[in-house]
């Protein structure tokens, strides 16, 4: 039944999209004052297309599945990086076929605007309403848990604390009764619980020393018709959304998701990459020349600082910055301190105000750094953290980054190595393309008067 249901309001949800994506191109044009081209065939040959085009490319990227426990910042942000590919490949179709044509990018971005935020509030309002209706109705879709331990009692506070999820937990069956459950009977006795409770689904969620008994549960069950999940004996270890791989037969739990190990969400972050570069070293270039002068007065010695890093997978790479010290024998190992003499004045003014870190620009457009992601280490003090904080290398499952997460929320410089990663992990668990834009805003209002990270 739920099924039938999904399967109707997918359709009804993408025939709204349709005429969203299609009506914000016309509502566009007449709020521009293009009411002329109003029944021009060729107009409205591009305007279907586009529509068409954008619904199936919602389909492809799975925005139709009403997940019961997706939430909703996580199906907006979806949709935010879908809508932001879809702007990508139109810019460049028309840089190609009609790259003089203003109108044509003018129209583009506004209607692009506009379906976005109608499609954002529609969202929303769907969603609410979806979960409102879950939440009232009467009779909600019934489970049975087998099992009556820690991670049974777990599931059902998690489904107590999100009714509107829509399911009801109607008990469990056990070898021992418990007073968080209410008990319908031994693991014997499955087969005729079900057929007494008819329940809509059943929840397998058992301890380790009774994971042998899982076969057979799930064979009662599908002797019976009735859907069945697991809750991992070992789901502690989990510290944030897995993913399961299929190694032949075999299921395989990831115990950290990181999405952009998904070559779709890769391939968008890359191009923002590349695109953000180019423009930053274009308008950059006469802060860079700038520095480059200041540099070569200030003090002899090479202009590009380099200095080896690690970057994804652990590897090293060479990043590049402007000289901000005179040359010495310590430049490749050590930090900064409070008062240091190899600074010079004018290193002081680009280390301040951030200018220094512009060459790792071309670091990003060759591939060796991201814009957002953790900042880069030397390989010495990789060493040193990997031994006394937790978790320290995950960060190195990504690329570093010109600015992240835990610089807008100030871990830079000489700030806890602690929270930063936190930051850092919080990020690459939950990346997307949207919170990569975001920290884009903010981090120019981050860039000034930074922190120097001093040796201690």
């Amino acid at each position: 039944m739920r099924q039938n249901a999904n399967k109707t309001a997918a359709l009804c949800s993408a025939f709204f999209d349709l005429i969203i994506n299609i009506g914000s191109i016309y509502l566009s044009m007449l709020i521009l004052g293009y009411e002329n081209n109003f029944f021009n065939k060729t107009i409205m040959a591009v305007a279907t297309i586009c529509g068409v085009a954008s619904v199936v490319i919602y389909f492809v990227c799975d925005m139709y599945s009403f997940k019961v426990f997706e939430r909703l910042h996580k199906s907006i942000i979806k949709l935010t990086g879908v809508q932001f590919f879809i702007l990508c490949v139109i810019v460049v179709i028309i840089a190609i076929f009609a790259p003089t044509r203003r109108e044509y990018y003018i129209l583009l971005f506004s209607s692009a605007a506009l379906s976005y935020c109608v499609l954002v509030a529609k969202k929303i309002i769907s969603t609410k309403i979806l979960h409102n209706t879950r939440r009232i109705q009467k009779h909600k879709r019934t489970i049975l848990l087998v099992g009556n331990g820690r991670g049974a009692i777990e599931y059902k506070k998690q489904l107590i604390d999100n009714p509107h999820y829509g399911y009801e937990i109607i008990g469990c069956v056990s070898d021992k009764q418990s007073s968080e459950l209410e008990w319908h009977g031994a693991y014997k006795d499955l087969e005729d619980v079900l057929k007494r409770l008819n329940p809509d689904e059943v929840v397998i969620a058992v301890t380790i020393r009774e994971e042998p008994k899982i076969q057979e549960f799930i064979d009662v069950c599908d002797k019976q018709g009735v859907r069945a999940s697991i809750v991992p004996p070992i789901y502690r270890y989990f510290k944030s959304k897995c993913q399961v791989d299929m190694v032949g037969t075999m299921p395989v739990i990831n115990t950290r998701d990181i999405p952009l190990d998904n070559i779709a969400n890769a391939a968008m972050k890359r191009a923002m990459d590349i695109v953000i570069s180019l423009i930053a070293i274009i308008l950059t270039s006469p802060l860079m020349l700038i520095a480059v002068i200041g540099v070569r007065l200030s003090s002899p010695g090479p202009i590009i600082f380099k200095q080896e890093r690690v970057g994804k997978n652990n590897k090293p790479f060479t990043m590049y910055k402007f000289r901000s010290m005179r040359v010495n024998s310590e430049e490749q190992t050590g930090w900064t301190t409070p008062e240091d003499k190899r600074k010079t004045r004018f290193g002081t003014f680009l280390r301040k105000t951030g200018i220094d870190e512009l060459p790792q620009f071309f670091n990003v457009l060759f591939g060796s750094m991201s814009i957002i992601g953790p900042r880069p280490e030397l390989p010495t003090f990789v060493e040193q953290y990997s031994k006394t904080v937790p978790l320290y290398k995950v960060k190195h499952q990504v690329k570093p980054g010109i600015t992240g997460l835990a610089q807008i929320y100030g871990f830079r410089g000489d700030t806890s190595i602690e929270g930063r990663i936190e930051m850092d992990i919080k990020y690459i668990e939950n990346w997307s393309l949207f919170n990569d834009i975001k920290i884009l805003i903010l981090t120019p209002f981050k860039m000034f008067n930074r922190n120097e990270k001093y040796v201690k």
